[in-house]
């Protein structure tokens, strides 16, 4: 199968396929969080607040999401204020608020995922054991295609980094123009383009090989 991940989705995506190589025929990045190390990028001339590093220290036992659920039914006005972007990114298919209806219900729910993100990350939302220190383990002929939106907050250069360590392996580092982090949702039409040319390529590179196997 075609596995493509988004965000942690990414770490999981390369996760079960060092565990399950024979599955996987193309791993799909999108976003990919948890790569690299930790990194200080603090200067030391602009230290973090102590009232930041308090309020880190005091809520450090919750999930990220405790809030959400604490406040109650006042949730679903909390995410609609908070986020107002959800509505508008999705206003193609939705004109009411069923994005945010949706986002909130599926947060107050029994944290399962939230709980497994939260052991999974270290300082300042690093992950514990980045997944450049494992990729090594990853199969070869594994291909991998890693798509960033250009306006995203998140670093490429774990991309770079990628592309570097699997020098014997098909690496494609893809940017969408006008995409922030949720790229599916920002530019829906040109990731969507992009992720039918992965497969496409796919089929017929495997074409290719049924057609050299015949010949041998």
């Amino acid at each position: 199968m075609i596995l493509l991940g988004h965000n942690l989705g990414g770490f999981l995506a390369v996760s079960y396929s060092i565990k399950n190589p024979g599955r996987v025929k193309h791993i799909i990045l999108v976003e990919p969080w948890g790569f690299p190390e930790f990194q200080e990028t603090v200067e030391a001339d602009r230290p973090i607040p102590v009232w930041i590093k308090a309020l880190g220290a005091m809520f450090s036992p919750f999930n990220p999401l405790a809030g959400l659920r604490l406040v109650g039914p006042l949730g679903l006005t909390l995410v609609q204020t908070l986020r107002p972007d959800f509505k508008k990114k999705f206003s193609s298919m939705f004109s009411d608020n069923t994005v945010s209806e949706y986002i909130y219900h599926l947060n107050v729910q029994t944290p399962s995922g939230e709980t497994a993100f939260k052991s999974m990350t270290g300082s300042c939302g690093w992950a514990k054991r980045p997944m450049l220190d494992r990729l090594d383990q990853l199969h070869p002929d594994i291909p991998i295609s890693i798509i960033y939106g250009s306006r995203s907050c998140i670093d490429s250069i774990s991309a770079s980094s990628i592309k570097e360590m699997r020098t014997n392996s098909h690496v494609e580092i893809i940017t969408i123009r006008g995409a922030g982090h949720y790229v599916y949702a920002d530019q829906p039409d040109d990731f969507n383009h992009k992720v039918l040319q992965i497969q496409v390529g796919d089929v017929q590179s495997n074409r290719q090989h049924e057609q050299r196997s015949d010949l041998h």
